[in-house]
């Protein structure tokens, strides 16, 4: 029996420590949250830190959202103390077949596209990780014929070690979530380690796109060399991985719905077209839904800023956004790097913004929501913020 420090007791914290329990291990619990504290636990769970020295404890387990600058994380690190994530628990524990998904953008998309193309072949399969359940939730009770699809954030990959998947794929890499990582090129080789979790002889796939950024230490195989729009090279994508098991035909996907608040087309109104890309949280992400609309886009923007400029919308929008509506924390950053390049209107709502947009946007225009930023200024998360834009276009007020 180990004695446990948990580090997060939300979804995958809370997730790592029933599994815990129910293999006999002592465990004790942190959290930053009151709430979260007062909670009825099974075993002791303090704020901030425990009431005693680290070096009681055999190992740490940390949540994804945990920084690594957090007090007791970093303590642990400095006196040697093992510290895993809750991804690599489950992926320690994991007996079944087993696909890695990660990149910057998309790989929500293309995790469900795996598991649909899957399915269609009539493999058992099952998307979760990052997506849906948390790893260690599914590890207590597994389905051994099935096919995981393990989509997985650079936060979880940080500590990824067990060498259990058949195939991995890093899909592409932007700058985004520098407010957690000192340089790009940390954040990069955080999605690299992806690497890390494949059995010895599996493939490794990447983009083109990544090629000159990746430092890796076994061989890989392009998935799209041809390159295309981000739609065609999700879709390379996930027949590359799903075809592991199976030789599975392109034509499944003409009957796949992508997940909701990924340029969903919601409605049109006078001749204006509606879009909801609430999930488009970095920089890069906006510039493709931007590109992939049909017409001059008014651009609602802003939440709260992740580390990195938005001067690359200035060259990438300046024949196709018309204006920008922004709100949210980043918004004078946001209007600063545009440099008074484009019409510019800052609200202080949701209902505001789309308002406004509907006053700019002429007959044949398109407003898209694409944030380029994180949600937690003023929504619990980025379906939320979706939501509320698509309740205020629908006047559903």
């Amino acid at each position: 029996m180990a004695r446990i420090l948990v580090l997060g007791m939300g979804v995958s914290g809370a997730a790592a420590a029933d599994l815990l329990l129910s293999e006999g291990h002592a465990l004790t619990g942190i959290d930053c949250n009151p709430k979260v504290v007062a909670l009825p636990h099974p075993f002791p769970v303090y704020l901030e830190a425990p009431p005693c020295s680290l070096s009681q404890f055999d190992q740490l387990i940390v949540s994804p959202g945990v920084s690594p600058q957090h007090p007791v994380y970093a303590q642990a690190r400095s006196i040697g103390m093992p510290i895993i994530g809750e991804l690599e628990l489950g992926l320690s524990r994991l007996k079944q077949p087993c696909l890695a998904v990660t990149g910057t953008n998309g790989k929500t998309t293309v995790t469900r596209m795996i598991e649909h193309l899957l399915r269609a072949s009539n493999i058992q399969a099952k998307a979760l990780g990052n997506i849906g359940d948390p790893l260690c939730r599914y590890c207590q009770n597994p389905s051994p014929q099935e096919v995981l699809v393990v989509e997985m954030s650079s936060y979880q990959l940080e500590t990824v070690a067990s060498p259990v998947c058949d195939a991995a794929i890093i899909l592409n890499i932007t700058p985004d979530h520098l407010d957690r990582y000192p340089s790009f090129q940390d954040y990069v080789q955080a999605k690299c380690a992806i690497e890390k979790c494949l059995k010895p002889q599996s493939p490794l796939y990447i983009s083109s796109s990544i090629v000159d950024i990746c430092t890796l230490d076994r061989p890989y195989t392009l998935f799209d060399p041809e390159g295309g729009s981000h739609q065609l090279r999700n879709q390379q994508a996930a027949l590359s991985m799903a075809r592991i098991y199976s030789d599975i035909c392109s034509d499944a996907l003409t009957h796949f719905k992508k997940p909701p608040h990924r340029i969903e087309y919601i409605t049109e109104e006078n001749g204006v077209f509606f879009y909801d890309d609430s999930k488009g949280t970095n920089v890069d992400a906006v510039i493709c839904a931007v590109a992939s609309m049909p017409a001059k886009v008014v651009l609602i923007v802003g939440g709260v800023d992740k580390g990195g400029s938005y001067a690359p919308w200035k060259e990438a929008f300046k024949h196709k956004v018309k204006a920008f509506i922004a709100l949210g924390a980043a918004k004078d950053k946001i209007e600063q790097d545009l440099e008074g390049l484009f019409p510019f209107i800052k609200v202080e709502s949701m209902q505001m913004a789309v308002q406004e947009a509907k006053k700019l946007a002429e007959q044949g225009d398109a407003v898209l929501l694409s944030p380029g930023c994180a949600s937690y200024d003023m929504f619990t998360d980025y379906a939320h913020r979706g939501r509320e834009f698509q309740r205020y276009v629908r006047r559903e007020i």
